[in-house]
């Protein structure tokens, strides 16, 4: 089986597999495939990957050839026409809202598996990759909400005076 982890072509700072992972597929004789640069943004240089037999392609080639591909992002119109028929994508497509895109994968019977349709259980919540990544954005909000904020966030009492707390509000949960 060939796995493919495309790099993602937003600003996005993630990967689909990280080295470690990576080195337990290829020790269980799974070929992985990945395209140059796809973990740089997430601290993860390709010289790692490699390390771990894990093997540099062009982005058509993996599109093209990978038996079961892994992403983050939904795919463009143009990259669905490289897929062969009967792969597998792991990622977060957004069905509901991409029905045109499911539309196209049908039609080329390719088998998706969209993480972010995963339900919210405590079963699934290894799987649950909105939850996690909502953390991540909520925390990286309120460290951002303090550098911007004109004041310091919490409360100083040295022996020149006090700095009373800032008061915040915090909508949304995650």
């Amino acid at each position: 089986m060939i796995l493919g982890i495309l790099s993602e072509t937003n600003k996005d700072k993630r990967v689909s597999l990280l080295p470690e992972q990576a080195d337990t597929l290829v020790k269980k004789n799974v070929t992985v495939w990945m395209e140059k640069g796809a973990g740089e943004n997430a601290f993860a240089a390709d010289t790692v990957y490699t390390e771990k037999q894990v093997v540099l392609q062009d982005r058509n080639t993996i599109l093209s050839q990978s038996d079961l591909l892994l992403c983050i992002h939904p795919l463009s119109a143009a990259e669905i026409g490289l897929l062969k028929p009967e792969q597998v994508i792991v990622g977060v497509f957004q069905p509901l809202f991409n029905t045109a895109l499911m539309q196209e994968l049908a039609a080329k019977k390719i088998t998706l598996f969209s993480l972010d349709m995963i339900p919210r259980t405590t079963r699934a919540q290894s799987m649950d990759v909105l939850s996690s990544q909502a953390n991540i954005a909520g925390y990286r909000a309120v460290l951002l909400a303090a550098t911007l904020f004109p004041r310091y966030f919490p409360m100083f009492m040295t022996a020149a005076g006090s700095i009373p707390p800032a008061k915040v509000l915090i909508i949304g949960a995650g």
